[in-house]
């Protein structure tokens, strides 16, 4: 009986580190650079609670300052105002990209890998937790964010990139 004990006090102190949390690494988002993604982004509208596409470009390049960072061009042919430019960083262990905190990463088969992430914030306003899905392929990529308000039970879905070369 001691034995036992001590082997369940063993594990309920030493079993969250033997535990593999979740890693990206460069090869993940390395695999983004070169030809330019054409496609659409798919956002819902607060104003009229629906569903709106517009044209999509995204254009991904290897930080020369800092081997874990990346620069995201996002261009908008239809709204050219709203074109940006963001550097993504991946923490030196994996566990966090962009600020998010990384709870999966599996293949999907094929060439394709899907990267789950989190990340708490303000949506409108309020307090939400934010929920990243990226399906990472050779010709196709897609970014879901989906948002939980605070005292809320279910995500919505905010908006959804989908983009193919």
């Amino acid at each position: 009986m001691n034995i036992l004990a001590a082997l369940l006090i063993a594990s309920s102190i030493f079993g969250p580190a033997f535990t593999t949390q979740p890693k990206v690494n460069s090869k993940d988002l390395q695999r983004l650079t070169g030809t330019q993604w054409q496609g659409t982004l798919t956002y819902l509208d607060y104003r009229s609670n629906k569903k709106v596409s517009i044209p999509s470009h995204l254009t991904v390049i290897r930080s020369v300052e800092d081997k874990f960072s990346w620069v995201f061009e996002y261009q908008y042919p239809d709204e050219p105002k709203a074109n940006s430019k963001d550097t993504v960083t991946i923490s030196r262990d994996g566990r966090v990209i962009d600020g998010e905190s990384v709870i999966e990463r599996s293949s999907l088969g094929g060439d394709t890998t899907r990267i789950v992430t989190e990340k708490k914030g303000m949506d409108n306003d309020k307090s939400a937790l934010f929920h990243y899905t990226y399906l990472i392929g050779a010709s196709s990529l897609s970014i879901k964010k989906e948002v939980r308000y605070d005292g809320a039970t279910e995500f919505i879905e905010r908006n959804q990139f989908n983009w193919k070369r």
